[in-house]
């Protein structure tokens, strides 16, 4: 009789929460008991359990970044399990993206995976079209469970309720709500005051680091603590900006009567406010006149020259760009990658587009390091804000916002590389520091891009061809209708001076464009490049419709 081959199983179990994981038989035990029982089931089939534990408690299923789950990923790759044991496929994740980049990995090793409550086997089509299935319900609960919690959330807010994150100074927790901390409300007194008598939040900043005021100190759940710091610009406005102070609940633009004591009253509350409004809109019109180009100092070609603002004038018009700057190697020799250039109305316009998209992304939101609930809820909140002031916000607030965020663009001759640190993202989500150590880790943004030929040369083009606003040219559109008009006069043969009218042939032969070329002309698609004049001057346009997309740069 031929021996089984022994498989080596692994159980995996993961709950959301961290609730009632201190009990003596929690779910995750509920979850592992059961997975054993069925890998003992199937010993005569050569199954045998691994001792190894992979329990994720408190992690949810939205994010690859689970402890337990990199350790079983990695023991996958190097070769040490044959088959993953779950109790329900959702455990596992609720994302049909991450699902497909776990399966990749268990197809390379020759890994399975089972369901003990939905028996599967990923090697087969019929296997995996049932797990997608199953995956696309688990990723729809999530989303629907996320609109459920965002409604509360809503509601709550204009009940006056506090919904949690980081405590404000000035108030601790009692009972879920905020409840006035009379030496921390002295102080939060002491800087709206000292803000009407000083020129400028920065010299307030450094007033209140000499006195040695920091941030509020908490103790999280995990025991780890935050706050504690030298107050920063971001903190420091964001304090004279909250209108917790005067006993509000803010909820996206909307404020409600809170269910908090107010520390701050109308009168100074106004008086801060409108100071703060001057200050903006001064900085915004010298920002505008000192910083014209959005992306100076944050934008780098693909061999790390820094891409400075230049411009051209033509015609009393002048015309923006980012040029790569000239530098030479380390050894003196100069540079062989030839200098890129961009025009620069397009890349900042598309790099505050890509910025505020993945700010409005709640899954990007939901794929930064786990966090409890409250404070994923107020990551959620700011996420829009910021998405929503980069969207209306002048240039000089929007390049302090990018500043802020880490913004890294690299360009190279035919893509755009562009990210934001993920460690100052959080940072500005949850409205404090950043953490003294960069951990490398940054977030993409896409920025569309493609190539666009010009006689000769390409050159980079952002946004697709999608993307791009129609510009129907009249001209060119006339152009075409006198072409099919000397066509017909030619093809009549009723006029012999017509017949040796050669501008009447050169204009003929442009009724024989490329059906597609004829239809982006009139849909106002054609490449900039494309001009009467040029259309024009080319006199002997290629009857071939692929050598004439070519020609005329499509």
């Amino acid at each position: 009789m031929t021996q089984k081959k022994r498989l080596r199983c692994a159980i995996y179990t993961r709950k959301s929460t961290e609730e009632g994981l201190d009990q003596a038989f929690n779910s995750l035990d509920a979850q592992r008991e059961a997975c054993a029982a069925y890998i003992l089931s199937q010993k005569n089939e050569g199954w045998a359990l691994l001792p190894a534990l992979y329990d994720d408690g408190g992690f949810s299923g939205g994010s690859l970044e689970r402890p337990a789950l990199t350790r079983l990923l990695a023991d996958i790759r190097e070769g040490r399990v044959d088959v993953v044991v779950v109790y329900k496929v959702d455990r596992l994740t609720r994302s049909l993206n991450d699902f497909a980049r776990i399966v990749d990995v268990f197809d390379k090793t020759g890994a399975s995976f089972v369901s003990v409550t939905q028996q599967f086997n990923t090697t087969t089509s019929m296997g995996r079209l049932t797990l997608n299935v199953l995956l696309s319900f688990a990723q729809f609960e999530r989303e629907v469970i996320g609109e459920r919690i965002r409604d509360k959330i809503a509601q709550s807010k204009a009940k006056g309720m506090w919904m949690g994150g980081p405590v404000p100074l000035g108030y601790d927790i009692a009972d879920r709500k905020l409840m006035p901390n009379a030496a921390e409300a002295k102080t939060v007194k002491n800087i709206f005051r000292r803000y009407l008598d000083l020129p400028s939040v920065m010299t307030l900043m450094e007033e209140l680091r000499v006195d040695g005021i920091v941030t509020k100190l908490q103790t999280m759940r995990d025991g780890s603590v935050r706050g504690g710091q030298l107050f920063v610009r971001g903190p420091l406005y964001h304090l004279l900006s909250n209108p917790i102070y005067i006993g509000k609940i803010r909820h996206h633009s909307q404020l409600y009567d809170g269910q908090h004591e107010p520390i701050i009253d109308q009168a100074l509350w106004d008086a801060v406010q409108d100071k703060l409004a001057d200050a903006i809109g001064s900085r915004r019109e010298r920002g505008n006149s000192h910083h014209t180009s959005l992306l100076t100092g944050m934008i780098r070609d693909h061999v790390d020259r820094p891409m400075s603002p230049s411009h051209a004038t033509k015609q009393k018009r002048r015309y923006r760009y980012y040029v790569s700057s000239v530098a030479s190697a380390v050894d003196g020799t100069p540079m062989k990658a030839p200098a890129l250039r961009l025009a620069a109305a397009e890349i900042e316009q598309a790099t505050i587009y890509a910025t505020a998209t993945l700010l409005a992304d709640q899954q990007a939101i939901l794929s930064l390091p786990q966090v409890d609930a409250l404070t994923l809820r107020q990551r959620m909140n700011a996420s829009e804000v910021m998405a929503s002031t980069l969207a209306k916000e002048g240039k000089a607030r929007v390049r302090q916002h990018l500043i802020a965020l880490g913004l890294l663009v690299i360009v190279y001759p035919d893509r755009i590389d562009a990210s934001i640190s993920r460690r100052l993202l959080i940072a500005q989500l949850d409205g404090e520091a950043p953490d003294a150590i960069d951990d490398g880790f940054r977030v993409a943004i896409a920025i569309s891009t493609r190539p666009e030929r010009r006689g000769h040369n390409l050159r980079l083009v952002v946004g697709s061809r999608d993307q791009r606003q129609a510009r129907i040219d009249p001209e060119l559109v006339a152009l075409l209708l006198k072409a099919e008009a000397a066509r017909q006069k030619l093809f009549m043969g009723n006029d012999p001076s017509q017949s040796s009218d050669r501008a009447a042939e050169r204009i003929a032969r442009l009724a024989f464009l490329a059906p597609d070329i004829v239809a982006a002309i009139l849909d106002g698609q054609q490449p900039k490049s494309l001009t009467p004049r040029r259309l024009m001057k080319q006199a002997a346009i290629p009857l071939d419709w692929k050598s004439q997309r070519k020609a005329l740069g499509f």
